[in-house]
């Protein structure tokens, strides 16, 4: 399946709402980027923390991003 999308003046895409039912993408979920052979790959990822801190999810992908860095 290939769609067209449009990068805007802050670098956001929306990605079509017939991939996101395919790959049963919502909202709120995480998605790695990585670049293979030219190519921009989004991955759906789950993150399942060892305890939420639900008055600050977003620590839970910060965490997540540290140890992915830490691995390059």
């Amino acid at each position: 399946m290939s769609e067209l999308v449009k990068i805007s003046s802050k670098g956001l895409l929306t990605l079509p709402k017939s991939i996101r039912e395919q790959l049963n993408i919502n909202v709120g979920d995480y998605l790695d980027v990585t670049i293979e052979a030219g190519k921009v790959i989004l991955q759906k990822v789950e993150i399942i923390p060892k305890k939420i801190d639900w008055e600050n999810e977003d620590k839970v992908w910060k965490e997540y991003a540290a140890k992915r860095l830490a691995k390059e």
